[in-house]
């Protein structure tokens, strides 16, 4: 193992065209993080070295689940590189490699990877180098790696990095655009991401060749096997979407991956496989996160579980900020558990649950929250993410295996605007709540639920 900086290379985990990847320790906050580290001869070069800062800035402006955090840009000496997330898992070319996945999985990686692009293209970003290797299936979250070659549109762009007429990106999986070195706009994020679908759902290429011009030259000229006959099987909406996105003219496919995230979340999935699947559910979108305001109920006057004619449905309560006000024994409901190691966070709960008569536990990490909820039963529990030792998710991971039926609302507390949760992770919140936070949310809280 050597050192760089405050950094402790500990295996290099790959090799690309802007540097060697390497499995690290960051030495003062005790982390595992990744570092890429510019190759020398290229840092020499001054347009190169543009070219490494540019990846850093670019992704230093996203901070969503489905793209991999970077955390610093650093020189020490003469090498200079990022330290960013290190996101453990495999990649979709690993799993390709063992043959075609299934149709579920396929989506639900769609669905990951257009949310990730919904937010980079938000911000003028365009990936340009969507493929197989460069997404991971996290634990949690399906994650788009090395924005190494991605193009910001506008802004603070500098033109000489991008013109020309040069193509950059990886050959399979390029846009006919990109491949003929024309002007790019996000819809050629779509289109690769189009090609990894069908190379997910058929473990096929779309386009091969044995040269860079012969496989250019069939995606800019020839339509590939048809999607429905190289996966034989897959559901019709399915195969459409895929057809969409690789059309040739940008025009005609979807007009962008919030709009293709649509028609992936709808494609319904076989229930039977989808319990088979290893890539994490579909996460939410952000138009229907929990800080979304409440939809007005209007009383039944049937007693009926079905809802009368002309009536107003019931609000899903996994789309309201709110739990309904179902009843629930009084023995379980006048204690509340506080998990955060924030403390102005925890005195404002303790002051709001006090007012309401709940005696209340508190807890400064994960495993502390975790050893009390082994021992009592809550009403409420409110739960930080990002608490050290056992984290937010950790908690939630262990609240999953606590028998059914007894009576709790949890509420996620967050300091992340629009957090996305997982639909495994809607089995078991109740709403999230925003640092810093809101007496007065707090109150009207309590005030409908308690």
């Amino acid at each position: 193992m050597a050192d760089l900086g405050s950094y402790r290379l500990i295996a290099r985990l790959g090799t690309g065209g802007m540097g060697d990847v390497w499995r690290a320790e960051d030495k003062k906050l005790l982390r595992a993080v990744a570092i890429k580290i510019l190759p020398a001869e290229l840092a020499a070069d001054p347009e190169w070295k543009e070219r490494f800062l540019r990846e850093a800035r670019t992704v230093a402006q996203l901070n969503h689940p489905n793209i991999a955090t970077i955390y610093a840009i650093e020189e020490e000496g003469e090498t200079l590189f990022i330290a960013m997330e290190l996101v453990e898992g495999e990649s979709v070319g690993a799993m390709i490699a063992r043959g075609p996945l299934l149709p579920e999985d396929a989506i639900r990686v769609g669905v990951h990877v257009a949310d990730g692009l919904s937010e980079a293209h938000a911000k003028g970003i365009i990936h340009r180098d969507i493929k197989p290797d460069n997404i991971i299936i996290a634990p949690r979250h399906v994650k788009i790696l090395d924005f190494g070659v991605a193009k910001q549109v506008g802004g603070t762009a500098d033109p000489s990095l991008t013109q020309g007429g040069m193509v950059v990106g990886t050959p399979h999986y390029m846009s006919p655009e990109q491949a003929l070195g024309r002007t790019l706009d996000a819809r050629t994020d779509i289109f690769s991401l189009g090609v990894v679908l069908y190379e997910m759902l058929s473990g096929q290429k779309p386009f091969t060749g044995e040269a860079l011009t012969e496989i250019l030259l069939k995606i800019v000229m020839n339509e590939p096997r048809d999607i429905a006959i190289a996966a034989a099987g897959i559901p019709s909406q399915l195969a459409a979407i895929v057809r969409r996105c690789m059309k040739k003219e940008p025009q005609d496919r979807f007009a962008s991956c919030e709009e293709l995230r649509a028609a992936l979340a709808a494609v319904r999935e076989d229930p039977r496989r989808a319990r088979q699947s290893s890539v994490p559910t579909i996460a939410v979108r952000k138009s229907d996160s929990y800080d979304e305001p409440p939809r007005a109920q209007q009383p039944s006057q049937s007693s009926s579980p079905a809802t009368p004619s002309g009536a107003t449905p019931a609000p899903d309560p996994r789309r309201t900020p709110l739990p309904s006000s179902t009843p629930v024994p009084r023995a379980a409901i006048r204690r509340a558990l506080v998990a955060d190691d924030d403390p102005a966070t925890r005195f404002l709960l303790r002051g709001v649950l006090q007012r309401y008569e709940y005696d209340v536990d508190e807890a400064t990490n994960g495993a502390d929250a975790v050893k009390l909820l082994k021992q009592n039963q809550y009403g409420y529990i409110f739960l930080d993410l990002l608490m050290p030792r056992v984290d937010g998710w950790g908690v939630l991971d262990f609240l999953r295996t606590r028998p059914t039926g007894r009576p709790q609302r949890i509420y996620i507390v967050t300091g992340v605007k629009n957090q996305k949760l997982s639909v495994a992770d809607e089995d078991v919140v109740s709403g999230l709540l925003y640092k810093p936070l809101d007496i007065g949310e707090l109150e009207r809280l309590m005030q409908r639920t308690a």
